[in-house]
């Protein structure tokens, strides 16, 4: 009894499950450079919690795509290489003064219609720190 139990209940799991298979897997990349010009900042210059940000539309990334398909964000680091979104990058300088270390992070949030990316510094030096120009794949498939 104590072996016919176990395998009762692998087959009562794998005959109970339901699988909903759609007909097919749809996908479209949308490429999107943003000019270090474009970058907005939010919040006054080296205040806590500030960062930049900046808004781009993306018509493909329709209500069903946002309830039912998969959004992801890859930055451009190079022609051949992607790093997904977020994008942890730590950073330092020095001059004579001593040595200056930050986090530089890179991520996106979205909705219908509309992708947002953002920079932080974990030092909040927006008025010394400002992003460059900036190349993101977005990746929908529904």
């Amino acid at each position: 009894m104590k072996k016919i139990l176990p395998i009762l209940l692998l087959i009562t799991a794998f005959t109970a499950c339901q699988v909903t298979q759609k007909e097919s897997t749809q996908w479209t990349v949308k490429t999107i450079t943003v000019r270090a010009t474009e970058w907005i900042l939010s919040g006054r210059p080296n205040e806590l919690n500030s960062y930049y940000y900046v808004d781009k539309s993306i018509s493909e990334l329709t209500s069903f795509v946002f309830n039912e398909g998969v959004v992801i964000g890859y930055i451009r680091i190079d022609n051949d290489i992607k790093n997904p979104l977020p994008y942890v990058l730590h950073k330092g300088e020095a001059d004579a003064y001593g040595e200056y270390l930050w986090t530089q992070t890179f991520d996106f949030d979205f909705s219908p219609g509309n992708v947002r990316f953002y920079v932080t510094f974990s030092n909040f030096m927006t008025g010394e720190l400002h992003p460059e120009t900036e190349t993101f794949d977005i990746v929908l498939m529904w």
